[in-house]
């Protein structure tokens, strides 16, 4: 039953790791998988947000939530060098020489505060980083080109419909909050309502998600029409193929007279029982907050982590190869200050 459970775990938000202590970022060894038996994707989703009664684990427990990974080369064909919100009582940003090459990682952590709460409903909260550091970019200091934020309170109750191959086994709704913690020129949030849904289908787990925005005074609407750009919608599928993973996430406007959104797609390949590697391609808008507005081609190759410390350790040992010894110790700088944060 555990079979292609783990192979899912990194590749997106609903079969990302944790789902049993095996997973937990507490280290606990992983078991064998069979790599040739067929997938059990009904128990693998329950085992994600333990829907059933034999997986759940009580509450305040750390699990992971999206993907942990690190990736050290992304390549966009367009840096958003002066990035200018549609806000016209915004002040124009000064012009920042950006590098195409940078690089990103997102820590991502859920947790249960409440089991069985109106039925069979869990209340659960979640907290998703992302940063994009230019860090090769040594003539403006390697800075932090954006941090996006994203706190989360989620309610999720059990499904079990189905017809012919589709099973319907989540509904979700929840309260989100994104935002980039800048002032003025360079300030984007926005606050949503966000409908989830939860299925399998054949060889495949697809999670699609509606939202609306909280509407802001114009005055103090840091980015407006977002939802115009990053889209009001988003389905993804995650596909095992052998000891693969390949993930497709679409956004989408839902406005057909000026269609806009987002689509990334990825593969994902194991390379121990901790690390995986990863491979990432996306266009269009909103590749982070402060680019929300702007349509972009992203190329990007970087590593999962099944435990986050241990897959960060072996990220490093990895990374560290290939860099001399002063940026080898800014690594473990790094990564002592990740391992006392969790």
């Amino acid at each position: 039953m555990k079979k292609f459970s783990y192979l899912f775990l990194s590749c997106f938000p609903l079969v990302s790791a944790a789902q049993t202590d095996s997973l937990s970022i507490t280290g606990d060894p992983l078991p064998e998988v069979k790599r040739s038996e067929p997938a059990d994707l009904d128990k693998t989703i329950s085992k994600i947000w333990e829907l059933d009664k034999e997986d759940q684990r009580g509450t305040f427990r750390f699990l992971e939530y999206q993907p942990m990974y690190a990736m050290p080369f992304r390549f966009t064909d367009r840096p958003t060098e002066q990035p200018v919100s549609l806000n016209p009582e915004r002040p124009i940003p000064e012009h920042r020489d950006y590098q195409h090459v940078e690089m990103k990682f997102q820590v991502s952590l859920k947790a249960k505060i409440m089991q069985d709460a109106f039925g069979k409903g869990d209340v659960w909260v979640a907290f998703t980083q992302q940063a994009y550091w230019q860090m090769y970019n040594g003539k403006l200091s390697r800075p932090f080109r954006e941090i996006n934020y994203e706190p989360e309170l989620i309610f999720t109750y059990p499904m079990n419909l189905s017809a012919g191959n589709f099973k319907f086994k989540m509904l979700g709704l929840s309260i989100n909050h994104q935002s980039n913690g800048k002032e003025a020129a360079h300030s984007r949030s926005w606050n949503r309502i966000i409908l989830m849904g939860v299925a399998s289908w054949k060889n495949s787990i697809i999670t699609a998600r509606v939202w609306r925005r909280f509407s802001e005074k114009s005055i103090e609407d840091d980015n407006p029409e977002i939802e115009e750009y990053i889209g009001r919608s988003e389905v993804t599928a995650a596909i095992p193929f052998r000891k693969n993973v390949f993930t497709l996430t679409v956004r989408n406007n839902l406005n057909f007279n000026h269609n806009r959104g987002h689509a990334e797609l990825s593969w994902i390949y194991p390379l121990s029982r901790d690390l995986r590697i990863m491979l990432q391609a996306s266009h269009g808008y909103g590749d982070s907050l402060i680019d929300y507005n702007y349509k972009q081609t992203v190329l990007g190759v970087g590593f999962t982590f099944l435990q986050f410390i241990t897959g960060i350790k072996r990220f490093f040992n990895f990374y560290s190869v290939f860099f001399n010894e002063k940026m080898s110790k800014f690594a473990q700088g790094i990564l002592y200050c990740l391992t006392y944060s969790f």
